[in-house]
């Protein structure tokens, strides 16, 4: 007889335990992502001087300076990698000396170039004019700079191995054939960090500078040597005596440091509040009647004042990176406007070295 065969059932499975059912489904686990590529921030300048038989800037017969890497061959313009502390100006500078030997005097801003390196980073490089103030030997290493050479332009523009560098150079002529490529600097510095109105119990003409402010001063003398200022201007209150301080220490360590200097009273608050109408009156001799280039630090509340004076000069390009409202500068920030031509400010900008607070 056969059997019929049976269901399993309850009964059938007595004393085993029922495994109970996960309330979540376990997802499988996943990798980190990997870190999206740095971006790899250089600066450097296009240096140009007109050669031997030119007759002036009108001429456009200009000569720039192309470097040739060693490791991959290609030419471009001096230019590398920002260092720690450094700013992007003091950067340019620094990596046109060493790869070529020339110290140049920053003018202009030009186009920014970026690209993609090998590894797969992204690069951008800040490009200025430049002029050579002196030459000395490079102090790159042979590894990486093969030679520095000055060329025309027509001859530099087909040996350039990367068409992403044109742009610069482009923008270089275009600026000297308007007349507006050999610029001087005007450097506008306010003061650092100082000490509370509210807590100071002594003059606010002695009002000193925090540990901040002194930390601010400290960074600034690499950044104003950029322009190799010909000239200083400053209010007499102590704040801003002490952010000039350690400038002047580097630019005439064997000299007292404020020898040459011009203190204006009017440059600072109660001199603009005793005469307002010279603020600006100073700032147009500036820009129009004193030859070569200047700093002048001041106050917050004169800086109104000095930003109506150089609107006033401004082309619309540079009336676009102007401060256009209070408190205009950072403390410790400096602007500088690229004067060109009889007074007119063909490019603004702005810096200001970072500090640990």
């Amino acid at each position: 007889m056969s059997r019929r065969p049976t269901r399993s059932s309850p009964r059938s499975a007595k004393g085993k335990r029922k495994r109970p059912k996960p309330k979540h489904t376990p997802r499988p686990s996943r990798r980190p992502a990997a870190p999206a590529p740095a971006v790899v921030v250089s600066a450097g300048a296009l240096c140009w001087r007109l050669r031997e038989d030119a007759d002036g800037p009108e001429d456009l017969d200009l000569e720039v300076l192309l470097v040739r890497s060693a490791r991959w061959g290609d030419w471009s313009w001096p230019k590398g990698k920002i260092k720690p502390g450094e700013t992007l100006p003091e950067c340019a500078v620094r990596e046109v000396q060493e790869e070529t030997g020339v110290r140049p005097l920053l003018g202009r801003p030009l186009p920014s170039v970026g690209y993609v390196l090998p590894d797969g980073r992204d690069k951008t490089v800040t490009y200025w004019a430049a002029q050579a103030l002196f030459t000395t030997s490079r102090s790159a290493q042979p590894e990486e700079i093969a030679d520095a050479v000055w060329l025309p332009v027509q001859e530099a523009r087909v040996l350039l191995t990367r068409p992403s560098d044109l742009p610069p150079l482009e923008a270089l002529m275009a600026h000297a054939r308007a007349g507006e490529l050999d610029t001087r600097a005007l450097v506008v510095l306010r003061h650092a960090k100082a000490r509370s109105r509210a807590h100071w119990p002594g003059t606010e003409g002695d009002r000193p500078l925090t540990s901040v402010g002194r930390s601010q001063a400290n960074a600034l003398p690499g950044l104003i040597a950029v322009w190799a200022v010909d000239h200083v201007l400053t209010s007499p209150w102590a704040r801003c005596m002490m952010t000039l301080l350690p400038y002047l220490r580097e630019r005439s360590p064997a000299a007292d440091p404020y020898q040459g200097v011009e203190v204006l009273p009017l440059l600072s608050e109660q001199g603009l509040r005793n005469h307002p109408e010279r603020v600006p009156e100073l700032f147009h001799s500036l820009l129009t009647e004193r030859a070569g280039s200047w700093l002048v630090c001041t106050h917050r509340p004169v800086l109104e004042s000095v930003m109506g004076a150089l609107a006033k000069a401004c082309t619309p390009a540079a009336l676009e990176s102007l401060p256009a409202a209070n408190p205009w500068l950072g403390t410790g920030e400096a602007l500088i406007a690229h004067i060109a031509g009889a007074g007119q400010i063909v490019a603004v900008e702005r810096f200001r070295p970072e500090v640990r607070s």
